[in-house]
């Protein structure tokens, strides 16, 4: 703390006048800021804790910060749809309701797209949206798996709903695209439209993640995967933005983006991932400003570890991967698909008709510490 007594005499020991001392710049020679440091930086040289942290051999995983590091020796290739373990639809989650609840979280009379809907994440928030009341488009580039399952969901749905005329139960239809080519994103936006008379709603569920490190990640995988995830979302969001304006109807976006476009996933390397969902993200809340006027919101949900069914395939066999995993989650426990069933409807009903922008992290935690 400065006290003016020690500058007095720090003054009067040069032989200055006070007065004069304040106007002139004696303040370096007398100053003691460069051996505190020198101090300390001998007893940082000396504290194993602090020593510790920069002790790791260049190359060793087995080592200080060995869990905050990427490791190179995990590669995990996305696998084609032949050897794709296939989804189930959720048992138990819709049914009429007994207990009240907001009537703003219903999506009935609303048309909702998803794209990637025939499994993984994407199927189990279709299964959502129809249980809410919505009348669904699964666009997929299984188009025959997309069918088995649009099927599958209205069994489901006539299962815990016993006795509703054939006019309350919701149309699902199945529609093939590949999401990273504009011309076939257009022609699956005019199929649904012209099913359905129209599309209020969209949930960009197409996408997947691979691992490798990024010296030997493949050039051609990289643009493949940031058509799917980047491009796809794009062009769906642009091409529903469209019809919307059109018919000068409000519309509900929800894109699906990762935790890992807000951190650096460990120990697995997959940064044209991170990357990808990253810039979903930061596309929704772009998007969300642009057409604010419009009455269109896009919001953004961010799962964490998910247990879809390639998922559980790849931890299965890879059991060091799937504990490592869990121990950074502050939960303690990965999430399954169905826990995204909530947040998906809320964003697309009224229930959140004030927020477009967000971001929704659905990650146990993760991302807090």
């Amino acid at each position: 703390m400065f006290r003016p007594a020690n500058f007095r005499q720090a003054a009067k020991a040069l032989g200055q006048p006070t007065r004069k001392a304040l106007t002139t710049s004696f303040f370096r020679p007398l100053s003691s800021t460069a051996p505190l440091y020198r101090k300390e930086d001998d007893k940082s040289k000396k504290d194993p804790l602090l020593t510790a942290t920069t002790n790791a051999p260049k190359g060793t995983l087995e080592a200080e910060g060995q869990y905050a590091r990427t490791d190179e020796n995990v590669k995990i290739e996305y696998p084609d749809d032949e050897h794709m373990p296939r989804s189930p639809v959720v048992q138990g989650r819709g049914g009429m309701h007994f207990k009240r609840t907001l009537a703003d979280f219903s999506l009935e009379n609303k048309v909702t797209l998803v794209t990637g809907g025939a499994r993984g994440l994407g199927l189990a928030m279709a299964q959502a949206i129809v249980a809410s009341g919505s009348d669904l488009a699964i666009v997929d580039l299984n188009k025959q798996e997309a069918e088995e399952q649009a099927k599958k969901l209205v069994e489901q749905f006539q299962k815990e709903n016993p006795g509703l005329e054939a006019d309350q139960i919701p149309s699902v239809t199945a529609h093939y695209s590949d999401v990273s080519d504009p011309e076939s994103v257009d022609t699956a936006i005019s199929e649904v439209i012209l099913k359905h008379g129209k599309i209020d709603h969209l949930v960009t569920s197409a996408g997947f993640a691979e691992n490798f490190d990024a010296v030997s990640y493949p050039y051609d995988r990289i643009k493949k995967l940031w058509g799917v995830n980047v491009d796809g979302t794009y062009l769906f969001a642009i091409g529903v933005a469209k019809h919307l304006l059109e018919r000068k109807a409000p519309g509900s976006m929800v894109m699906i983006g990762s935790m890992s476009g807000s951190i650096t996933n460990v120990p697995q390397p997959q940064f044209p991932y991170n990357a990808s969902k990253a810039a979903v993200r930061h596309l929704a809340a772009s998007l969300a400003v642009e057409w604010a006027g419009h009455d269109i919101r896009v919001n953004c949900i961010s799962p964490g570890y998910m247990l879809t069914a390639l998922t559980r395939k790849i931890l299965e066999e890879n059991r060091e991967l799937r504990d490592k995993w869990i121990s950074l989650i502050p939960v303690g426990k990965m999430g399954a698909p169905e826990d995204l069933m909530g947040a998906v409807t809320f964003l697309l009903s009224d229930a959140s008709r004030y927020i477009t922008g967000a971001d929704l992290r659905v990650d146990g935690g993760y991302t807090l510490t």
